[in-house]
């Protein structure tokens, strides 16, 4: 004879029930926040470019801080840049660091971290993309009579772009992962003096905390700051509302 089930036994069904949907509802969860915190936890690579400090960080102290774990070092007579490929297949990212050839000391320093991964059911949609720069900028271009402030705005961040060339084309003949998130970097930086040769009166956004706002011909919505403390300028370019949200200007 077939046994009817008992209130008891429904009791138990459903008990098993929402422990399983609970168990299904944890597991995406821990997805989604391990996913969240891979894709927009870069202060492994923040935290590396914050502790060099230009002018002051020798070449010793750099190449303790700059490689880490598994990374892979590439370095010329007077540039040096960690990067690796095994953090994720769709992740690309580097830290270089251009030193003063006499003084021997961090003149410029870089930081790159590009995130291609294909939007999914739990995935933070992609892609999203940073690029840092800090460089000492030459006495004469600070020095140049300009017709305003955002033209010396605009004349300091062409500067910084050719001293990044000069310095990461050094390096990439040695990684293709290299070369790959260099160009990127590059052509985002050049996206932002494009709309600044268009528009030279918006280079006062690149002061301002939020930044500049710009339009990435495949990224999508980006966004730029600027800062010229005496000799040093500071730049960060963000893509991706993710990296908006990130506690470090713009």
């Amino acid at each position: 004879m077939t046994k009817i089930p008992n209130s008891c036994d429904r009791i138990d069904i459903r008990g098993m029930i929402i422990a399983a949907t609970c168990c299904c509802i944890f597991i995406s969860a821990c997805d989604i926040v391990t996913s969240y915190e891979r894709y927009t936890g870069d202060s492994w690579l923040l935290d590396r470019y914050d502790r060099i400090v230009l002018k002051e960080s020798s070449s010793a102290e750099v190449l303790s801080v700059i490689q880490q774990e598994d990374d892979f070092l590439s370095q010329s007579e007077s540039v040096v840049a960690a990067w690796s490929d095994k953090r994720s297949v769709s992740m690309l990212w580097f830290s270089a660091v251009a030193f003063d050839e006499d003084l021997l000391t961090a003149k410029r320093k870089y930081s790159f971290v590009a995130d291609e991964r294909v939007k999914g059911y739990y995935v933070v949609p992609a892609p999203k993309l940073r690029f840092d720069a800090q460089a000492v900028i030459d006495p004469l271009v600070l020095a140049e009579p300009y017709a305003n402030e955002n033209a010396r705005r605009i004349a300091v961040l062409k500067q910084l772009l050719k001293d990044y060339n000069s310095d990461i084309v050094q390096l990439t003949p040695d990684s293709q992962t290299l070369t790959s998130g260099s160009m990127m970097a590059r052509r985002v930086v050049n996206t932002v003096i494009t709309k600044l040769e268009q528009n030279p009166a918006y280079a006062i956004k690149l002061d301002e905390p939020n930044g500049l706002d710009f339009d990435h011909p495949v990224l999508g919505k980006g966004r730029a700051g600027l800062v010229i403390t005496d000799d040093i300028a500071t730049l960060t370019i963000k893509v991706g509302t993710t990296f908006f949200n990130q506690p470090r200007k713009p």
